[in-house]
């Protein structure tokens, strides 16, 4: 599969990473809520970037993940990435788009273009996606993209304790016959 993964939308392109990229990834990681809401994700230096890049291309020649892609604009700007991990037996799907794209509907338009595509790639029927209460935005968009709110209730997020919200997606039968 390496080399050869790309999903593309009206706006979006959804492609495998390069080393290329580690700038654009530092400097998308550097946001308010990135740092907020998932700490693990921020790259202090264009070369923690570079490592990490690394890491996730190296994943991509495997079956167990992460799975990590960047979301580019048709233009090829490096506007934020979607994922899948695997946490325990399950997959989550996690996806950031950077501030100054936020609120244009990138990160609803790139769920919904990746979750098919990845659902085969990974072999799930469901996959989950967990957010703290707080996370507005990840929670609609987890909502717009028809993922189902199966429990909300206090617990550990990235070290601290906070109300999480889990979500999950489930392909419906006919989905899976034509995916």
């Amino acid at each position: 599969m390496a080399g050869n993964f790309q999903i593309m939308t009206e706006r979006l392109i959804i492609a495998e990473f390069d080393e290329r990229m580690a700038e654009s990834v530092h400097l998308n990681s550097l946001d308010e809520d990135n740092r907020k809401y998932v700490p693990d994700e921020v790259f202090e230096t264009v070369e923690e970037a570079e490592e990490t890049i690394r890491f996730l291309m190296e994943c991509y020649k495997g079956t167990e993940g992460p799975f990590v892609y960047p979301v580019l604009l048709t233009s090829g700007e490096n506007i934020g990435y979607v994922q899948a991990v695997p946490i325990g037996e399950r997959w989550e799907i996690g996806c950031h788009i950077a501030a100054a794209h936020t609120g244009s509907g990138y990160a609803s338009e790139a769920v919904r273009a990746f979750l098919p595509v990845i659902m085969d790639r990974i072999g799930a029927d469901e996959i989950w996606g967990i957010c703290r209460a707080d996370n507005l935005a990840s929670r609609r968009v987890l909502a717009k993209c028809s993922f189902e709110l199966v429990s909300r209730a206090s617990g550990t997020y990235h070290g601290q304790e906070h109300v999480i919200c889990t979500y999950v997606f489930r392909l419906l039968r006919e989905e899976k016959d034509h995916a």
